[in-house]
């Protein structure tokens, strides 16, 4: 049993839809209502692994959104704090999903949401401690080993 808070590893790109800077047209939106819906492609979470992360949110553990932008051998990551995940479309804050989503019609192709705040960019380093919850390897060493567009991690202790 993980005794450890579980987080979240998304990929994400800049380039495939021509949207612009990505996380700057999510933190606009954080800027101006507090928080955003991050929209991820793809696979989507199981239940239960949502249900995990949004019990975790409600007991006011911290639970992150690590947004991982570029290819497996250099990755820019990033990290924002998690206020809800869900699979559903959020309509009734429609206002906290950025406008890019609708104009390049991608709303159809997100099966997961994410709702964070304040989006900022990390290093890789600090990423070290991550484990995903199925691999012995560091998250580092997954994000190169694996095309997987998302992982859920858990913190875990260097033992080196």
């Amino acid at each position: 049993m993980l005794t450890s808070p579980l987080h979240l590893v998304i990929r994400f790109s800049d380039t495939m839809f021509e949207v612009g800077d990505v996380v700057s047209l999510h933190n606009e939106v954080v800027d101006k209502h507090g928080s955003v819906w991050f929209g991820k492609l793809g696979g989507t979470l199981s239940l239960s692994r949502i249900e995990m992360l949004n019990k975790q949110v409600e007991n006011k553990t911290p639970t992150f959104l690590y947004l991982v932008k570029g290819n497996r051998k250099k990755s820019t990551p990033y990290k924002a704090q998690i206020v809800a995940v869900s699979r559903d479309f959020p309509k009734k804050e429609k206002a906290l999903i950025p406008s890019y989503y609708a104009e390049k019609k991608l709303l159809k192709y997100m099966n997961a949401w994410v709702k964070v705040g304040h989006i900022e960019q990390v290093e890789m380093a600090d990423l070290k401690n991550l484990k995903t919850i199925n691999s012995i390897f560091p998250i580092e060493e997954t994000l190169v080993r694996s095309s997987s567009g998302y992982f859920l991690v858990h913190e875990s202790k260097s033992i080196f």
